[in-house]
């Protein structure tokens, strides 16, 4: 089993090397990292704090998730966490490498591993269910509306909607209407399938929560998403790119889903490829669709760095006998 998570992480992280050579190579990447040189950091520095915001923003989502299953962690030692799980991520290939490490803090401190799994995926589908809001209000905007006329090739448009109406969809249908049970009673050699225990885990998360949780989780998910556009908004203008932000309110739950996709390493080569064909299309050069990408993954990679700081801290207090994050 060791060998085989070793093998695929070895696999993903040669996939990103393969994908990212190949696309800087067609977009020449002299010029990829002179737009990265040039950047403006007058736009850049908002971008990197807006995302240490959201992180709080994200921490407070969880502490909501966490205290409605009876789990007491402080709300300072959920923000710890997440930044060590940002740490994890930047060495980890799996894009759930920090989902782990908060997973395992939580279970050791307080036991109930099973509840600490199941509030970090409940968030993880509120924020995509927020994202998915949001882009179905801006395409209802850019449909009734005649203020901002946003021209995307059809297959993108497909896309959009497809995300922004079947994430909510499906949160309905696993949360009311429990498709599951009827599909495993008409055909039981369904639960035979494999990973289809991991569906019946999802619906179950869907349906333990209280719809005041969800609610209150979901409320906090619309500012976390708002920021993301902003965010995304900050590094485009960073990079001399100036595209309405309904633009940056439509591709974000597309750029959020790759973002959870395990299938590289953090996502790079495989998001170089989406910005690639989210932007280029509606006139961003490719040199500039990568350098943007590769300049969240750094927004990223920051906030990583920072838990590091965060978590040698906490030891070094820990072992002069000073209060941790955990008991705050």
């Amino acid at each position: 089993m060791f060998k085989n998570k070793r093998l695929r992480s070895l696999l993903q992280i040669a996939l990103s090397l393969v994908l990212l050579s190949y696309l800087m190579w067609r977009a020449n990447p002299g010029e990829v990292i002179k737009e990265l040189a040039t950047i403006n950091w007058a736009w850049y520095l908002p971008a990197f704090f807006l995302f240490i915001v959201n992180l709080f923003i994200r921490a407070y989502r969880w502490y909501i998730l966490l205290h409605t299953l009876n789990k007491r962690p402080s709300f300072l030692y959920l923000v710890y966490l997440y930044f060590i799980g940002f740490f994890a991520n930047n060495f980890i290939p799996s894009g759930f490498g920090g989902d782990v490490i908060k997973i395992g803090s939580l279970r050791q401190t307080y036991g109930r591993g099973a509840e600490a799994l199941s509030s970090v995926l409940m968030d993880r589908l509120t924020g995509l269910l927020g994202s998915a809001l949001i882009a179905l209000a801006a395409l209802i905007w850019n449909s009734l509306s005649h203020t901002t006329e946003i021209e995307l090739p059809s297959a993108l448009w497909l896309a959009i909607f497809i995300l922004s109406v079947g994430i909510p969809a499906a949160f309905i249908l696993l949360r009311w209407l429990s498709p599951l049970n009827w599909i495993t009673k008409q055909f039981p050699s369904i639960k035979k399938v494999p990973k289809f225990e991991k569906v019946e885990e999802l619906a179950e998360t869907v349906q333990r929560y209280p719809m005041g949780a969800v609610s209150r989780s979901l409320l906090t998910s619309l500012p976390f998403t708002l920021i993301l556009i902003m965010i995304q908004y900050s590094i485009a203008r960073a990079m001399g790119v100036n595209l309405p932000i309904a633009v940056f309110s439509l591709f974000v739950p597309i750029i959020s889903v790759i973002n959870l996709l395990p299938i590289s390493f953090n996502g790079l080569g495989i998001r170089e490829g989406i910005y690639i064909s989210l932007f280029v299309p509606i006139g961003v050069e490719r040199t500039i669709a990568i350098a943007m990408s590769l300049a969240f993954y750094f927004v990223r990679f920051t906030a990583g760095l920072i838990g590091g700081i965060v978590y040698a801290a906490r030891n070094l207090l820990s072992m002069s006998g000073k209060p941790s994050a955990e008991n705050l």
